[in-house]
């Protein structure tokens, strides 16, 4: 009696757990079903956000070369395709591609986007993407649509490269002195492939690499500075402390063969900063080759210490006159805190290189500011 009981107990709670399961398995699956859209709108959302973000770079970065909106357009579709969102290339018309001005009232304050403004600074790209969900028979809901802003932003920029032609960039990257000593064969040759200078030549060249694929509305010109200095191994041939080697151009390759030329050149002498940031604020103030609507930024370059003149009331002066001044020092023997000096006087920054790989870096770094995302 009490075997035939337990026979009937373990069959009424195998068909109590059967009724459970097949209540309880439509809610697995719902639940299995919701999850995996779930995941899948929070994909869509991310790859949307990145291609939308491209797209507005891309849009941006065209325009500010061009000025044609129509390149800008077609730039900001191309860019959105070759980036997918649910499987598919992001899809663009010209109508979600708009040109317009960023500005904001403060510092800190969120840039506001208007197609009114004055100034054509900015690109802003609104785009949807309608993607079919998993379980849209379960919910009535076939399709999930996130939408996404991105506005990029640039600056026009005339910039002038402020670099030491001292005799000390004829030394090598390693090497820990100061000054090269006229007895030194090195001073009356031109800076060899190790030297301090071929490592700030492939600096600049880094920095015009990004500027071209980047924002082209950044003009760059070049002023070398030393000492006024006559050659020992030739008497007749004296150097300005200072000179303007480069114009403020949008033509890179013109940067690029500049540096290239003076790369070839017999040059030495001291190291008068001062000459050199005077030098290149008579030329970022001079509106026959400046932008007006262009920011102007200075990039002060020295792998020593300033002799004559203290270059940071010169840095204070052309801040006074809306010139921002940034410093670079490079390697041990480089004064860094009278730079840091320099670059605080002029509203700027001082960057450190070490080495020759972290020169590059920090002038890409530098190359890549005036391009911004706003939104």
């Amino acid at each position: 009696m009490i075997t035939e009981n337990l026979k009937q107990l373990r069959t009424n709670r195998k068909a109590a757990v059967l009724v459970l399961m097949a209540f309880l398995l439509p809610v697995v699956l719902i639940v299995c079903f919701f999850s995996i859209d779930v995941a899948w709108m929070l994909l869509l959302r991310t790859e949307l956000r990145v291609a939308t973000d491209v797209a507005a770079r891309a849009a941006a970065s065209t325009y500010s070369r061009t000025g044609n909106e129509g390149s800008a357009d077609l730039a900001g579709q191309q860019a959105a395709l070759l980036n997918r969102v649910g499987g598919q290339g992001l899809a663009l018309n010209p109508a979600q591609i708009e040109i317009g001005e960023s500005t904001r009232s403060s510092q800190t304050g969120r840039f506001q986007f208007s197609t009114q403004g004055n100034i054509r600074n900015s690109v802003r790209v609104t785009a949807t993407a309608p993607r079919p969900l998993f379980a849209s028979g379960l919910f009535g809901i076939t399709h999930f649509t996130p939408q996404q802003i991105a506005t990029a932003s640039f600056r026009y920029v005339d910039v002038c490269l402020v670099l030491d032609r001292s005799s000390s960039m004829k030394l090598g990257t390693s090497e820990t002195g100061g000054g090269l000593p006229t007895s030194d064969s090195r001073t009356c040759q031109p800076p060899n492939a190790a030297s301090r200078w071929i490592a700030l030549e492939n600096a600049v060249n880094a920095f015009a690499d990004v500027l071209e694929h980047g924002s082209g509305a950044v003009h760059v010109g070049i002023v070398t500075y030393g000492s006024d200095y006559t050659m020992p191994c030739e008497e007749d041939t004296t150097l300005p402390a200072s000179r303007l080697d480069c114009s403020l151009t949008e033509n890179l390759n013109l940067v690029r063969n500049t540096m290239s030329n003076l790369s070839a050149e017999v040059w030495g002498g001291m190291t008068e900063t001062h000459s050199g940031i005077d030098r290149a604020t008579q030329l970022l103030t001079n509106s026959n080759a400046t932008r007006q609507t262009a920011q102007k930024v200075m990039i002060v370059f020295t792998d020593g210490h300033y002799t004559g003149n203290d270059p940071v009331p010169y840095a204070t002066t052309a801040y006074s006159q809306d010139v921002i001044v940034h410093a670079v020092t490079f390697g041990s023997g480089a004064n860094q805190t009278e730079m840091q000096n320099v670059a605080t006087a002029g509203g700027g920054d001082h960057y450190h290189a070490p080495d020759a790989a972290t020169l590059d870096q920090i002038f890409r770094r530098l190359a890549a500011s005036p391009m911004m995302l706003t939104e």
